[in-house]
């Protein structure tokens, strides 16, 4: 009789996990901080055995907070255990709903799952890990410009005559007398040459004009001096506003970082567009942003604006300026560009002849204090899975 029960309780557990299927779905995949996201779990008993107990482990980032129920650490840095325990009948059904608090930005990722059942005993188990990840995106803060201190008129101007005084030098239209105050560079010689007189080109007038905002992660000017990372979430707040003000205000914006976004191993860039999908464009990177600078930023400065036509708007948010950063908003305003510098809390700022500079104060901006960000939630998928199996391998 004993080897009879315990040849049916290894069955029983041997048999539990099939036809189990079990299910995630998250009703909202990108939010703002601070919104909730409803987060259910189903499952399904497809036969007739029914389960003594079913146990679900399903991994979550230690950002969020489960508002149900508290989560469990899982071992693995930056995640927590959702635990669920149930028992179910024959072809039964059950799911749970839960409501997931999202109070910072971030690329997370959910899963993968565990799960785990046996017999009425509690002789034998059985355990089945399911590869199902799901992501969540919670964008950067939004705020009022006015909030943390900057006149959007001022720093948008009058864009309709400023796109009537810039030209094109690119594109050239024709030609007419030499004044005086015309540059050397936009003579035209061979008309020169054929009239016998000074001629200077006459360009079209530009229609591209650019909003460029320039994000510096540096919170210290050497980086083995660490990471402010209050000060870096600060600056994606104020960066992220600013581009979707300039956006409303119907500007052709583009945003740059010198940190990587949403795991590649290129610096962000969201190249200048007014499209209607810009919006989500920026935003999307910005919310996968590391806080952590990747390159020298006065150069990735130098290399993207070379592209922006002369009288565009770059804006740089940052937390501290450099000497090679501040040559190079010397070279921006002589190359026709209008500078602004926005930084985060009063910073030594170089005297630089046209820059319009704003100091803002970060306790104005709101991002929430003492919310240290883990560079793990920015892993991808396949980042975590080979984190995952690693620990199941050294366990």
């Amino acid at each position: 009789l004993t080897l009879i029960t315990a040849g049916g309780a290894w069955l029983w557990a041997r048999l539990s996990l099939n036809g189990v299927i079990v299910t995630r779905t998250l009703e909202t995949r990108r939010l703002f901080p601070g919104e909730d996201a409803v987060f259910r779990v189903s499952v399904v008993n497809r036969k007739l055995l029914p389960l003594a107990f079913l146990e679900i482990h399903d991994q979550l980032p230690n950002d969020l907070r489960i508002m149900e129920q508290p989560s469990v650490p899982s071992g693995i840095p930056g995640r927590d255990v959702l635990q669920i325990t149930t028992a179910m009948r024959w072809y039964e059904r059950v799911s749970w709903t839960f409501h997931v608090h999202c109070p910072v930005r971030g690329q997370f990722v959910f899963g993968p799952t565990e799960i785990r059942s046996g017999d009425l005993f509690g002789f034998f188990t059985s355990t089945l890990a399911l590869d199902n990840f799901a992501s969540l995106l919670v964008y950067p803060r939004v705020v009022p410009l006015e909030e943390i201190g900057i006149p959007p008129r001022h720093l948008f101007g009058d864009q309709r005559i400023r796109r009537q005084m810039v030209t094109d030098p690119s594109r050239i239209v024709g030609v007419r007398d030499y004044r005086p105050e015309d540059s050397i560079r936009h003579v035209h010689w061979k008309a020169t040459a054929r009239v016998g007189a000074l001629q200077a080109k006459v360009f079209e007038p530009s229609t591209t004009i650019h909003f460029g905002i320039f994000l510096n992660l540096d919170t210290f000017e050497h980086y083995w001096e660490g990471v402010d990372y209050e000060r870096a979430e600060d600056a994606i707040t104020v960066a992220a506003s600013l581009a979707i003000h300039a956006l409303d205000a119907r500007q052709t914006v583009g945003v740059y970082a010198n940190g990587v976004s949403g795991g590649s191993d290129q610096p962000m860039r969201v190249r200048p567009s007014r499209s209607p999908s810009q919006r989500v464009e920026i935003l999307a990177g910005l919310a996968k942003l590391s806080p952590i600078a990747s390159i020298n930023f006065a150069r990735l400065l130098r290399a993207e604006t070379s592209r922006f036509p002369m009288g565009s708007t770059v804006v740089i948010v940052t937390a501290l300026v450099t000497d090679a950063t501040a040559a190079v908003l010397v070279n921006l305003h002589q190359a026709g560009h209008r500078v602004v510098l926005v930084t985060i809390d009063e910073v030594e700022v170089p005297a630089i002849r046209g820059l319009l500079v704003y100091q803002l104060d970060s306790a104005g901006i709101g991002t929430p204090r003492n919310q240290r960000r883990r560079y793990a939630i920015q892993m991808n998928p396949v980042a975590l899975a080979g984190l995952i199996e690693r620990q199941r391998d050294a366990s």
